[in-house]
């Protein structure tokens, strides 16, 4: 028995028109003329439309509450997490324990208050807040028994596939959402993942939001998160049966196909795995495969030498550190589009593993 849900998620770009993946989920713009909006914002709410198929000897009524949010939040994560990274788009929803201290900014905007409302504006008291977005009238419009049909006029929703991760990928408040054009493929390809294979797919697929989620605060541990995710993609195209031990307590190894240029003794050759998968499922020249080098460098650095980003520890506005600033921002926003290349070229890969 398939029950339909309509819930609020957010994105950082508005979009515009709506987009259904094989009536298994939709997303779509509010289109509702008692919805708030606000010039200030900068989180986009959007309807996410879903079912979820019950067991037939199931009644509606006599499922668990508890059991239908979490089957609920399941899914609803699933997807917004999938569109981050199959997108240039971070789609999410906001977390019931997001609270701050906080100061209601006008809906109509602050040019537009009159002189009481603006007197008012300027003497209010801060409220404790919980993050969310409601309105008289939102209930009714979350229930539904079936997808929303299409009401939106079309726009150019599909974009050139590698032009659209590589060209100028930044969230935009005065923008609009756009997909690749190989989004339902990509799809497609990791709902007939099996079980044990999505599981380590939505892993690092996971790890590659929370370092969207973070990036712009914590700035290496955000990198990491998107070198992780790649790591773990590696693991799954390449195996380590190959490596023989001469000891498999302390790892010592006996062969490999891996070996070190200087001495040439055997090596688990894990930057050399990261550099040839991304030769593989992302570009292969030489001048690509220097950055792949670079950017596991860093990574080494910051694991293993605690060479962290300079935005993380030091704040200043002279021209070298706002330089300097600017080339690990780009580092950061490189590794992370590897990563989003990366596992939709291996979703399409018709011979990656599924065990």
């Amino acid at each position: 028995m398939k029950r339909y849900y309509r819930s609020i998620i957010f994105s950082k770009t508005p979009l515009k028109t709506q987009y259904n993946y094989r009536n298994i989920f939709q997303i779509l713009p509010i289109d509702s003329n008692i919805a708030p909006t606000n010039p200030y914002a900068e989180d986009f709410p959007l309807f996410l439309e879903y079912y979820i198929d019950f067991k037939e000897d199931e009644a509606i009524v006599n499922i668990d509450i508890l059991t239908e949010v979490a089957t609920r939040q399941k899914k609803e994560f699933e997807i917004v997490n999938l569109l981050s990274v199959l997108t240039n788009h971070r789609f999410f929803k906001y977390q019931t324990d997001r609270e701050s201290w906080a100061i209601p900014t006008p809906n109509i905007g602050y040019d537009k208050l009159d002189e009481e409302a603006r007197k008012l504006f300027n003497n209010q008291y801060s409220s404790w807040s919980i993050a969310g977005y409601m309105y008289p009238g939102l209930k009714n419009e979350l229930d539904i028994i079936n997808f929303t049909e299409e009401k939106f006029s079309k726009t150019n929703l599909l974009s050139p596939y590698y032009a659209y991760f590589t060209n100028n990928p930044i969230e935009k408040k005065d923008g609009e959402i756009q997909f690749p054009e190989t989004i339902t493929d990509c799809l497609d390809s990791y709902f007939e993942l099996s079980n044990k294979t999505k599981h380590k797919v939505k892993s690092c697929i996971y790890l590659a939001c929370d370092g969207i989620d973070i990036a712009d605060r914590k700035r290496s541990l955000g990198f990491l998160s998107f070198i992780s995710a790649i790591e773990g993609l590696v693991g799954l195209e390449v195996s380590d049966d190959e490596i023989t031990f001469d000891c498999k307590s302390c790892n010592a190894i006996q062969d490999s196909p891996y070996h070190c240029p200087q001495c040439g003794k055997p090596i688990w050759g894990i930057k050399t795995k990261f550099v040839e998968f991304l030769k593989k499922f992302v570009a292969g020249s030489d001048n690509s495969a220097r950055t792949y080098k670079d950017i596991y460098n860093l990574r080494s650095k910051i694991s293993h030498r605690s060479q962290l980003f300079t935005g993380d520890y030091e704040l200043s506005l002279e021209e070298k550190h706002l330089n300097i600033e600017r080339t690990d921002w780009l580092m950061r926003l490189q590794t992370l589009q590897l990563f989003r290349l990366s596992i939709s070229n291996w979703l399409l890969y018709p011979k990656k593993r599924n065990n």
